[in-house]
């Protein structure tokens, strides 16, 4: 009994000599399956509670490859950034300037687009953005008023996933939560053979 374990992950052959290894493959495939899944949720979880994003989107871009016979799972994150319109768009009434045919500048008031991004920045506002049926759009050329409303992006589900912090504690939880999942596994399956 190591760490307060019945079955020791690090000792896979030894298991498969006392056992039968297809109980043991299986095992450790479910603990690995069961891991990965906890491992996605525990980033989402973090990532959400930094930016305001759904776990809609972040699933979305979530893709997980497996080796075939390898132990090895990893989580990719994909994709571009986001369209700001996720961030939960407002229109707010905002001050600017603005110049006469004459030439003339004065002061005037116009629709704007503020968006929250982050948990701890609060609202910020789009500057020279617009709202418009539910997209967040800005002139290409801010000066030139002909010119082509784009829509705007903010940061990517992988940007967000790079964090540090993110990755080492999504580390620390798989290394805790692995070991636990094999043995219960193993007790599970080899409970169901008596």
């Amino acid at each position: 009994m190591l760490n307060g374990y019945r079955h020791n992950i690090n000792e896979l052959q030894a298991l498969k000599k006392r056992f039968d290894p297809k109980t043991v493959e299986k095992a450790f495939s479910q603990a690995l399956d069961r891991t990965t899944r906890k491992a996605a949720t525990h980033i989402s979880r973090d990532i959400r509670g930094t930016y305001t994003v759904s776990a809609a989107d972040v699933k979305n871009r979530l893709k997980i490859q497996r080796a075939r016979r390898d132990a090895s799972r990893s989580l990719l994150y994909t994709g571009r950034r986001l369209p700001l319109d996720n961030f939960k768009p407002k229109e707010r009434m905002v001050r600017t300037t603005a110049t006469s045919r004459r030439g003339k500048r004065f002061k005037t008031r116009r629709r704007g687009a503020t968006v929250r991004v982050r948990r701890d920045t609060g609202r910020q506002l789009v500057n020279g953005g617009w709202l418009a049926k539910g997209r967040v759009l800005r002139r290409a050329d801010s000066a030139d008023n002909r010119s082509q409303p784009r829509m705007q992006f903010g940061p990517s589900i992988p940007g967000m996933v790079a964090h540090e912090s993110t990755i080492k504690s999504a580390q620390a939880m798989v290394r805790e939560d692995l070991p636990r999942q094999f043995s219960d596994r193993m007790d599970y399956l080899l409970g169901r053979q008596e």
